[in-house]
C-alpha cells in the first residue's frame, strides 16, 4: 500500500507539480538533493558558493506553482552558507519553516521533524552538530531525549515516510480544495444508491476529513454501490 501510494504520488507531482511541464521526481531523493545541491560559481573565486542552478527545480518551486506563495526567506535561487555548520543550520531552519507553512495552511505533521528532511549525510552532521552543543551545555546526560538518532537504515526508511507524507499534505491543502463541491450533496438523492451510509459534508461534522476529502470520499461511494451493483447484480446476499 505504501508503494503504490508513493507512485501514485510520484506520477501526480512529475506530471502536474510544476509551472512549466513535467519534472520528474523521485521520493526521498530529488526532493531533499536538489534543495542542497552544491554547484560551483565563476563570479566566486574565493571559494563554493552553494546554489540551486538556473535549471534545477526545487520543492520550493513546486509549492510556489501549486499556493502562489514563496516561502518566507526563501527564494528560487537560494543560495547556502559555505562554513559546514551554518549550512546545516540553514538546511534545518529553512524545513522548520516549510513544516511551519504547511501546518498553517492546515497540514497535519506533527510527526515530521526537520532533520527527516535532511540528505543522510546532512543528517549526520546535523546530529554532530547537535551533539557537539549538548558537550559545550555539558548535559550529554540528557542527550538521548533531545536527540533523535537513527542509524543509515532506519534514517532513509523515515525520511521516505516524511516525505511522502509532505507530499500527501501539500496534495491536501493546495489541490483538493480546487474539487467542486456544487450537487455533490444530491449524489445520494431519490434512485441513488440509500444501502451506502452517508458522509456528511458539513465543514464541522468530521475533525479528521477535510471538506474536500469528504467530498471525494462522497463522490466514491456512490460510485462503488452503481458498480457494486452492477458487478455483483445476479447474486444472492450471502455469495456477495
Amino acid at each position: 500500500f505504501f508503494q503504490k501510494t508513493q507512485t501514485a504520488l510520484k506520477n501526480w507531482f512529475t506530471l502536474f507539480g510544476w509551472s512549466n511541464g513535467q519534472n520528474p521526481i523521485s521520493i526521498p531523493y530529488s526532493l531533499r538533493r536538489d534543495v542542497s545541491k552544491i554547484q560551483m560559481t565563476s563570479s566566486e573565486e574565493k571559494g563554493f558558493k552553494q546554489g540551486l542552478g538556473k535549471d534545477t527545480k526545487t520543492l520550493y518551486d513546486m509549492l510556489f506553482h501549486l499556493s502562489g506563495v514563496m516561502l518566507p526567506s526563501i527564494t528560487t535561487s537560494q543560495s547556502l552558507h559555505l562554513d559546514p555548520v551554518e549550512r546545516i543550520w540553514q538546511l534545518h531552519s529553512e524545513g522548520s519553516t516549510l513544516l511551519a507553512f504547511l501546518k498553517s495552511k492546515g497540514a497535519y505533521l506533527p510527526h515530521v521533524m526537520p532533520e527527516f528532511l535532511l540528505e543522510p549525510d546532512d543528517y549526520k552532521k546535523w546530529i554532530q552538530v547537535q551533539t557537539v552543543g549538548l558537550l559545550r551545555k555539558g548535559d550529554m546526560e540528557n542527550s538521548e531525549k533531545d536527540l533523535f538518532i537513527l542509524e543509515d537504515s532506519s534514517f532513509e526508511t523515515m525520511s521516505k515516510q516524511a516525505w511522502t507524507d509532505v507530499l500527501l499534505q501539500i496534495y491536501k491543502v493546495f489541490v483538493l480544495p480546487r474539487v467542486s463541491s456544487c450537487k455533490v450533496a444530491d449524489l445520494f438523492s431519490v434512485g441513488k444508491a440509500q444501502t451506502m451510509p452517508r458522509i456528511k459534508s458539513d465543514p464541522l461534522s468530521s475533525n479528521i476529513y477535510s471538506p474536500h476529502e469528504r467530498t471525494i470520499l462522497i463522490w466514491l461511494n456512490e460510485h462503488y454501490e452503481k458498480n457494486r451493483k452492477t458487478v455483483w447484480r445476479d447474486c444472492q446476499k450471502g455469495e456477495i
